[in-house]
């Protein structure tokens, strides 16, 4: 499924780019914000969420670990790592998410000639996310330059963890 609103759009050819487009989501956002769930909300409406100049912009964080529980009460919680680009992000972003309905990974075809190093991501790195109403609470979709994660919930809390002197990341959330 594709966003419904934030653009994502690679080029074609030898020179080809990748065109990022927060605007028409931007333009829905106050529309969708009574909508949406209290995590989900202040995660959406967060001024960094798409300033690409941002420390606390989502783009080019990476997946480092995503896992799957039973959270208890007929319940299935999920959480997303997410590694800080070192020349970017100020700290990883951690997203917790409640009562999962649906969640599913697209991962793209790669192509015989990519080069694979061995730090080279499958799923690459976060182009834009978007939230939006659902029926249960919220829909997020990320775009990564490798696939696409997917994740229908109730709410979703996102924490940046923050650098500290003493090298230990420190979590608050972003609303702080």
């Amino acid at each position: 499924m594709l966003m419904q609103f934030v653009r994502v759009e690679s080029g074609q050819g030898a020179w080809s780019a990748t065109a990022l487009d927060p605007g028409p989501y931007l333009e829905v956002l106050d529309d969708l914000l009574p909508q949406l769930p209290d995590g989900a909300r202040a995660f959406a409406s967060d001024a960094d969420h798409y300033d690409f100049t941002a420390s606390r912009c989502v783009k080019d964080l990476t997946v480092s670990a995503i896992s799957l529980r039973e959270a208890g009460q007929a319940r299935v919680g999920a959480v997303i790592e997410f590694e800080p680009n070192r020349f970017k992000h100020g700290g990883p972003l951690t997203v917790v998410y409640d009562d999962v309905q649906n969640f599913s990974v697209e991962v793209d075809e790669m192509n015989s000639t990519t080069r694979i190093w061995p730090e080279s991501r499958r799923l690459g790195s976060v182009q834009l996310d978007e939230i939006v109403p659902s029926a249960l609470g919220c829909r997020h979709e990320i775009r990564m330059t490798g696939g696409v994660i997917i994740i229908d919930c109730a709410d979703l809390r996102a924490t940046w963890g923050e650098p500290s002197t003493d090298g230990i990341a420190h979590a608050h959330t972003h609303s702080d």
